[in-house]
């Protein structure tokens, strides 16, 4: 079996992070006997065709001169066209430019499927094929393709392309419901990213990172890009409640993006600069080694103006993984892996003042960190882990490939006990699940 992944994101270089995780599935199907062909945007710098572990990968450039191509990677497609003047000229040609390149490689390469990574433009690729040359295409569902496509042209064609796919998959049950009201398709089958849970559960390194970075006291950590609704000022407003009971503790931010100036001079303000270490990104290898130094994880996440929020949280399941109790909000996916008082901490999202109760009740309870570390690892493992979610999209896309239609379809407005029906199956697919 051949699979063509298309996707907006994916490294560049090696320890790059973006769209990381969309290689590490690739890696795990290939386990699975899988043969892989990728195709992403070109960006300024990076090869044009390499091979990784056996996976073929195709960058395609979608303007001229490179230098200046301005729509894919750092803060995502969305916010790069809100944000640049060229970015949104850049979008005919990079949709041209897909389509011609997905064709060719699926036509010279033979391939029997099509896996589309967010479901515009990808997933519009991806049925262009289907419809053209006849493979069938599986979308995914990653967030931003529901959260962030607000415009009535948009919507319809979001809705087009979930509904005309084979199949189509949602990270979590927030995207799914999301996904379900734009296409009114019912049979969403919701499979997550996943992590390697052994990668990070293994990692070592955590006193000498502490010592180069000379801290002493409490590390909070936050790790993502610094976008809007990553909500990470109100994690800095958070701060100065924590520190009057813990005035050695300190915050450690590690991403970047278009954020990072206002929430430096946001720290300034508050005057805690001191108190709040930046970083750039980094590569999984060095994250997860903060993962192991940090004495929690948080992820404050929001509901933005546009409706943007947090599909899943995949830097929850990697804290998670490498032993560090994490605190959410509840918005988007985060509920589907942070079970509060179980696996993690939820608090109200845009509140830092029932953010920073959280965080100190967390450093208080020696016995409520270590329950929800050790639940937290023992859920991820056995509802997160890359053998897991490889083996769900594998048995798809056999399904699909043997039955050449959509699978799993339910009646329309079933709801479920979930708790219930994945005690009969770990794989439900129903949208209305209740939580």
């Amino acid at each position: 079996m051949r699979v063509l992944v298309v996707t907006s994101s994916f490294p560049r270089f090696p320890g790059d992070p973006s769209g990381v995780f969309i290689l590490n599935l690739c890696k795990e199907l290939q386990k699975l006997g899988i043969e892989l062909d990728v195709l992403a945007p070109h960006d300024d710098g990076c090869k044009r065709h390499e091979i990784w572990d056996e996976i073929h990968v195709s960058r395609f450039p979608y303007f001229y001169p490179l230098r200046f191509q301005r729509l894919c990677y750092d803060a995502g497609i969305l916010k790069n066209i809100r944000q640049s003047l060229m970015a949104p000229m850049q979008l005919p040609f990079f949709i041209l430019a897909e389509l011609l390149y997905a064709f060719r490689i699926a036509q010279k390469r033979q391939v029997d499927l099509v896996h589309a990574h967010w479901s515009i433009p990808q997933g519009l690729t991806g049925l262009f094929l289907t419809r053209l040359i006849g493979i069938p295409c599986v979308v995914s569902l990653h967030g931003s393709d529901v959260y962030g496509l607000r415009t009535p042209l948009l919507r319809s064609l979001n809705g087009r392309a979930i509904l005309g796919s084979n199949v189509c998959t949602a990270n979590s049950l927030a995207t799914a419901k999301m996904a379900r009201r734009i296409s009114g398709r019912d049979d969403i089958r919701i499979i997550p990213m996943g992590v390697d849970v052994e990668f990070f559960r293994e990692t070592a390194g955590r006193e000498a990172l502490r010592r180069s970075l000379e801290r002493k006291g409490k590390t909070i950590l936050y790790a993502g890009r610094l976008i809007e609704w990553k909500g990470v000022d109100y994690l800095i407003r958070a701060l100065p409640e924590v520190l009057e009971k813990h005035p050695e503790a300190k915050l450690l931010i590690v991403g970047s993006g278009p954020r990072k100036s206002a929430l430096i001079s946001l720290s300034e303000k508050l005057n805690i600069r001191e108190k709040v270490v930046f970083l750039e990104a980094v590569s999984q290898e060095e994250l997860a080694r903060y993962y192991s130094m940090a004495d929690m994880f948080v992820l404050p996440s929001i509901v933005n103006d546009e409706g943007e929020t947090e599909g899943l949280g995949l830097v929850l399941l990697e804290a998670i993984a490498s032993g560090v109790p994490v605190i959410g909000t509840g918005v988007g996916g985060i509920p589907d892996i942070i079970k509060d008082g179980e696996t993690g901490l939820l608090a109200l999202q845009k509140n830092p003042h029932d953010l920073a109760e959280k965080i100190l009740k967390l450093l208080a309870d020696a016995t409520l960190r270590q329950r929800v570390t050790e639940n937290g690892f023992d859920f991820v493992k056995q509802e997160f882990s890359w053998g897991v979610v490889a083996g769900k999209f594998k048995r798809i896309y056999e399904d699909v490939l043997q039955s050449g239609r959509s699978l799993f379809p339910l009646p329309q407005n079933v709801p479920c006990d979930r708790r219930a029906c994945s005690k009969a199956s770990d794989d439900c697919s129903h949208v209305f699940c209740a939580p």
